[in-house]
């Protein structure tokens, strides 16, 4: 009896533990949390992205921005905010996945870029996933840089908020612009809820960019370039 009283207490806590994780993931908390130096938000007001040459993907991104609405959804409200730049207003983060079961998996495990990747490609995206260990500083910034000059394509960075000291760990959102006069690009975070749109400078994204999110896999960067 007493053995049996034990397992039941053990399941009831496994089942209480998962329904507070499932809250946690699903119920993101707001807080304006503040920016460490040398990063910069960005002021909506400002004229900051006038005359930029390389801001071409900033305006159709802003209009379909919305924040991830789970903390493991970065990935998939990405893809849906590129969905929506390419004029597909009904996309959304929670119908971009072709299963039930993949939905689920994201929820609860997050996604990694390669599987970002394959999702984009089952959406219908033309995509190329480059790692951060086959780039160089000089090499992503030219990379992310002839992107924001052209319109019609997009990027998404892999990236480890740590290196920017920020609370999180691994995280995707969209590249908006790059300031060449300061040599910073502009992240649309997609925990806006947490962090505004950020200036972060080209070395210390690459830097964050330049980590791993297993024993042996790099994050880095998705180019999507159209519609297949």
């Amino acid at each position: 009896m007493r053995l049996r009283w034990l397992a039941s207490a053990a399941a009831a806590g496994i089942l209480l533990l998962g329904a507070a994780g499932t809250y946690w993931i699903a119920t993101p908390t707001q807080a304006n949390l503040s920016l460490a130096t040398p990063l910069k938000s960005f002021d909506p007001r400002s004229s900051a992205l006038e005359g930029l040459p390389y801001a071409k993907d900033f305006a159709p991104l802003a209009r379909s921005f919305r924040p991830q609405a789970y903390l493991s959804f970065c990935g998939p409200a990405s893809l849906a905010t590129v969905l929506r730049a390419y004029g597909n207003q009904s996309a959304d983060q929670t119908t971009v996945f072709p299963s039930w079961h993949s939905k689920l998996k994201a929820f609860y495990s997050g996604m990694t870029l390669a599987e970002l990747d394959e999702l984009a490609r089952t959406d219908g995206l033309r995509t190329q996933l480059v790692y951060a260990d086959t780039l160089t500083l000089e090499k992503f910034r030219e990379r992310l840089r002839s992107n924001l000059a052209h319109e019609g394509d997009f990027v998404l960075v892999n990236y480890d908020r740590r290196v920017l000291q920020q609370v999180g760990a691994g995280h995707i959102s969209p590249v908006g612009a790059y300031d060449e006069a300061h040599d910073a690009f502009l992240v649309l975070d997609e925990a806006s809820y947490h962090y505004p749109f950020t200036w972060v400078p080209a070395r210390m994204l690459y830097e964050a960019v330049h980590t791993t999110d297993s024993p042996n896999k790099f994050r880095g960067v998705l180019f999507i370039n159209g519609h297949r």
